[in-house]
């Protein structure tokens, strides 16, 4: 027969239950919401919208038109075949699903709908944070085509590093302003 007790003791129970208690519970509601929004996230990614590729395929779309037309604005010599951008005939960039920067916006909006708040503050925050990161994402696909075509031994840095670490800076700069005035920062 199997003791609760000492699986309870050995599982170290007693202090789980002890730091949990002094989590304010503000917190554990935005955990929660946290956690279940992540499940369902990644239950409608991978079962309905991956396998569609429709949204994927709109947001490389945008992406790439933003770009390219960047670009067009200081060159010339510019082709675009599929999610590739070819200047002089090479190749300088692929706007890839991974790129498209949807896993940012919902890594954003699973945030702000974490948070409680009016439903015209989420509304604003949501459809200001998306414009800003995808204007942000072209203008770092725009950079690093430029890269790629001049300083290619640059471009893989700023590619895996710098231009992430700066655009969620600026997604971490939104949070900061929603959380302000937001009701769980008054609990």
């Amino acid at each position: 027969m199997i003791n609760h007790e000492s699986i309870k003791s050995a599982l170290g129970y007693e202090k789980i239950r002890g730091v949990y208690l002094t989590i304010p519970n503000g917190l554990k509601r935005f955990l929660l919401r946290g956690i279940i929004l992540f499940i369902l996230w990644q239950i409608v990614y991978e079962y309905y919208l991956k396998p569609s590729g429709f949204i994927d395929s709109k947001l490389i779309e945008i992406v790439l038109w933003g770009t390219y037309n960047i670009l067009r604005l200081f060159y010339t010599n510019l082709a675009s075949t599929g999610y590739n951008i070819l200047m002089d005939g090479r190749l300088i960039i692929t706007i890839a699903a991974p790129c498209n920067g949807l896993e940012l916006m919902v890594l954003y909006l699973g945030f702000l709908f974490c948070i409680p708040t009016n439903w015209k503050r989420l509304l604003v925050f949501s459809l200001s944070g998306i414009i800003i990161t995808i204007l942000l994402n072209i203008a770092r696909c725009a950079l690093l085509a430029v890269l790629y075509y001049h300083h290619h031994e640059l471009a893989d840095f700023m590619h895996h590093y710098l231009f992430k670490m700066m655009i969620y800076a600026v997604n971490f700069y939104l949070w900061v302003l929603y959380t302000r005035d937001s009701q769980l920062m008054k609990n």
